[in-house]
């Protein structure tokens, strides 16, 4: 159902109320914060319209009413503006993306620590399986005194790189012959077959250079081991004890019981997610202990494969900042990885 600018307007001026104070807002308090040009008995009436048409709530016998999930759902659809990150915003997330880029486990945790701080929601990152299956080369690039790159290029063209430690006396020639022995030895070998195969031979060949060999394998194993199945990352659990909704125990043991079992998490969101910001309210979600938290999420790609990332919270939630964020977070994460792996 449309509703008229007014009806707009005071649905929306509750709603913000509401979300800021957790408590049923009155027709007086409206007109007074918001400026209406209204009487507040013509904002009553209108109220009043409102909870006959399911966008407003009155609980128990308070005078205010607050936002139903059907309330909240029209103006996610057919009025918010999102709140997008701000230059400063955007250049810290960025900045953080880059100082962890020589590993791909601290690039994700970074993006889930920055989301959980700027929406003050616990956020979730869900980093998809990685499909490849042989290596076509590895190269080791000298970066200052003391330090090396490894870099690995995979059959689906998927680029890792990674710093590690090498003696100061090793020079760019000893890296070069260490290049050469590995892509011998390695080049077309199955991913699974890594770690099995030939590895004593690469020993023995380089045995004076024990130390480069063993942080290479290191890295190499964290690509296989991020080749596995999806991987959920969740931060900033404790914003939940924040919001007044989940101040009762058992609800808040339901919310956490989700949060820790990947599995939960992953039913309880939507199959597939597109570049889209996807929003589900309440009762919209699929499992019953999800009846009162709202998902905010996207979906964003990597190595070819698509994840997704958003954030958790109540149904009385800012979601014009949370989308908003999500959406800008989504398309920081698509240029970084982009440019950079």
């Amino acid at each position: 159902m449309t509703l008229d600018e007014r009806k707009k307007r005071i649905l929306e001026s509750i709603i913000k109320d509401y979300v800021e104070t957790a408590e049923p807002v009155g027709s007086r308090a409206v007109v007074k914060k918001h400026n209406l040009r209204i009487s507040a008995a013509t904002v009553r009436n209108e109220m009043a319209d409102l909870e006959d048409m399911g966008y407003l709530e009155q609980p128990h016998t308070s005078a205010g009413r607050i936002p139903s999930e059907s309330g909240f759902r029209y103006y996610v659809d057919c009025m918010m503006e999102r709140e997008n990150l701000v230059d400063d915003e955007v250049e810290l997330l960025q900045k953080i993306l880059k100082d962890n880029l020589q590993d791909w486990d601290n690039v994700i945790q970074s993006i889930g620590s920055f989301l959980s701080q700027v929406t003050r929601y616990t956020s979730f990152i869900i980093v998809p399986t990685i499909k490849f299956d042989e290596f076509k080369y590895i190269q080791l690039v000298p970066v200052e005194k003391g330090k090396a790159m490894v870099i690995v290029v995979t059959d689906t063209g998927v680029l890792m790189h990674r710093r590690i430690d090498v003696p100061e006396s090793v020079e760019s020639k000893d890296l070069q012959s260490i290049n050469e022995v590995f892509n011998r030895l390695f080049a077309g070998k199955k991913l699974s077959d890594l770690r099995k195969t030939d590895l004593q031979t690469v020993r023995d060949e380089l045995k004076l250079r024990k130390k480069i060999i063993d942080h290479i394998l290191e890295a190499i194993d964290n690509l296989a081991d991020n080749s596995g199945e999806e991987k959920v990352v969740i931060s900033g659990i404790l914003n939940m004890l924040n919001e007044p909704e989940f101040k009762d125990l058992e609800k808040l043991k339901k919310i956490l019981a989700i949060l820790e079992a990947d599995t939960v998490l992953k039913n309880l969101l939507p199959e597939t997610s597109g570049e889209k910001v996807d929003i589900t309210i309440g009762r919209e979600n699929r499992l019953d202990e999800a009846k009162e938290m709202s998902i905010v999420l996207a979906g964003y790609k990597v190595f070819g494969e698509v994840g997704r990332v958003g954030v958790i919270g109540p149904v009385r939630m800012e979601y014009w900042k949370a989308a908003g964020t999500v959406e800008s977070v989504r398309t920081i994460i698509d240029e970084v990885l982009q440019k950079y792996y």
